[in-house]
């Protein structure tokens, strides 16, 4: 996989073509003026909320939204996040997240980023989020759901 220019390399880029039969999708994500801080640019911690927008509309877009879960007694805890800024983001800018899941586990998974300025044309930020499946009412980790691999299009290892 290829990584971004991080330290400690834990930012993915998610256009990685080595990672097969993974859905991947670029959903529009609509940037409010509380979005912005008092540079005039998009606040730094609002990027974490841009990716939990477009992870939650990755799911509506591959027809296992966020209530599957819930219904299934299960919940996502996102037990770590990574942004990287890459160029700034203004107030009406239009925007896209490309979303993709690059790493699949037992009871977890990865889910990066690349936001885009189509406005300015340019790559916005790079993240990934790190989410744990776990059960509603003990709280412990869960496997993955079946009916959710075939949603993102894993065919395992």
């Amino acid at each position: 996989m290829e990584k971004a220019d991080l330290k400690d390399n834990m930012v993915v880029s998610p256009m990685d073509d080595s990672v097969t039969n993974i859905h991947t999708t670029s959903v529009p994500v609509e940037i409010r003026f509380a979005d912005m801080d008092s540079n005039g640019h998009m606040f730094f911690g609002n990027y974490f909320t841009l990716f939990d927008t477009a992870f939650l509309k990755y799911l509506e877009k591959i027809e296992y939204p966020f209530s599957r879960f819930l219904s299934n007694n299960l919940n996502l805890y996102y037990v770590e996040a990574k942004s990287q800024f890459k160029a700034p983001i203004n107030f009406n800018d239009e925007v896209g997240v490309a979303v993709q899941i690059t790493s699949v586990g037992n009871t977890s998974f990865t889910v990066t980023f690349e936001v885009t300025n189509k406005t300015s044309n340019k790559s916005a930020a790079l993240g990934h989020i790190v989410a744990v499946v776990v059960d509603l009412k003990s709280e412990k980790s869960y496997p993955l759901p079946d009916e959710f691999l075939e949603a993102i299009g894993y065919a395992g290892p």
